[in-house]
């Protein structure tokens, strides 16, 4: 027993000393709950600067600044033209007989260089370039164009009846042999100079919409029809056929039983879009000149990707631009890219396949 004692002390004294140890152990921590992020989300990339005419990247915003309608010669004699692959969108209407004339729009002519050649103007053609609020380049015109220009207040660089004709234009005497009228060419440069010289803003005077609609993937729906080649018919006067190029996604053109190409880099001109809008159009004198209705509405084709879809186009008056639907009366999207636009007479057969 006496042996038992001092083991039982030692407990007594150990007992108060654990509950100690106990009363003064902190209590423990919650768990680490980690705080609302804070940080704000990333700035968004700012959006592509885009061409308004053909929905490309381009480096500096050009959106402001008037683009140029240029008139040129298309016949058989004229090819190849220059500076036509340049053209953000390239217009085909009939002029007299079985001609027609090509309308090229461009919104930069920065060093396009030479261009030509050369044709005269018609009212239907003043029209499409004042959709554009475009500075109107050609040589000469018809009474009722040069009527139209001056009660229309266009700007415009003229090479038969402008001033400093000389200096903006030139003929070029390899192309003489087939006519001189088909020889008068002028340069970005010189068109550039003297826009300036001859006190025409190059830039909107307010936001100007194109009313043109770009996608990177055109939708063309599941009733399109194939349109892989492509055949343009003005009244049976005059035919322009397409390809499609399916490794590229583009359309190249041909006539005359030549491709269409720019005469200065001697390649294909590429086109992404073609469009072919039916017109009223009527022979109304002596000289086979003709009226072309644009202030109306209408139907078309719009052909992309090798396929073809209907649409319908309007164009309410001088100044308006045009505007394109698909049959369900929703905006038209084209491809992103350059266009050329067929108008065409209403009686125009117009097969692809």
């Amino acid at each position: 027993m006496k042996k038992l004692f001092p083991l039982f002390l030692a407990l007594l004294m150990i007992l108060p000393a654990c509950g100690k140890i106990g009363s003064n152990q902190a209590s423990p921590e919650p768990p680490h709950v980690a705080a609302p992020d804070s940080t704000p989300d990333p700035t968004p990339p700012p959006k592509p600067i885009t061409n308004p005419l053909t929905g490309e990247v381009v480096e500096e915003d050009i959106s402001e600044n008037r683009p140029y309608a240029v008139m040129l010669n298309n016949i058989k004699y004229a090819l190849p033209q220059c500076g036509i692959s340049k053209a953000d969108i390239l217009y085909e209407v009939l002029a007299e007989g079985d001609i027609t004339r090509f309308e090229a729009i461009f919104s930069d002519l920065n060093e396009v260089g030479a261009i030509g050649s050369m044709r005269s103007s018609r009212p239907y053609y003043i029209e499409i370039a004042l959709s554009y609020n475009a500075i109107y380049v050609h040589a000469g015109g018809s009474e009722q164009a040069y009527a139209d220009i001056s009660s229309k207040g266009v700007n415009n660089i003229d090479g038969v009846r402008g001033a400093h004709t000389n200096e903006i234009f030139y003929r070029d005497r390899s192309r003489q042999k087939y006519g001189v009228e088909h020889s008068l060419f002028t340069s970005s440069d010189k068109i550039l100079e003297y826009t300036g010289k001859f006190g025409y803003d190059n830039k909107h005077t307010e936001s100007f919409d194109y009313g043109l609609v770009f996608t990177d993937s055109v939708d063309m729906g599941s009733t399109a029809e194939p349109a892989a080649t492509v055949n343009v018919s003005f009244g049976g006067l005059k035919n322009t056929s397409f390809t499609y190029h399916s490794d590229n996604g583009y359309y190249t053109g041909f006539q005359y039983g030549s491709d269409l190409i720019d005469g200065t880099t001697g390649e294909a001109v590429k086109f992404k879009n073609l469009l072919v809008l039916y017109a009223d159009t009527k022979i109304i004198d002596n000289d086979g000149r003709r009226s072309v209705d644009l202030n109306a509405t209408g139907s078309g084709h719009f052909i992309c990707g090798g396929k073809t879809v209907p649409i319908k186009w309007s164009h309410s008056g001088t100044g308006s631009t045009f505007t394109y639907e698909l049959e369900d009366g929703s905006p038209l999207e084209l491809g992103v890219g350059k266009s050329y636009i067929a108008i065409v007479p209403t009686q125009s057969q117009i097969t692809m396949q």
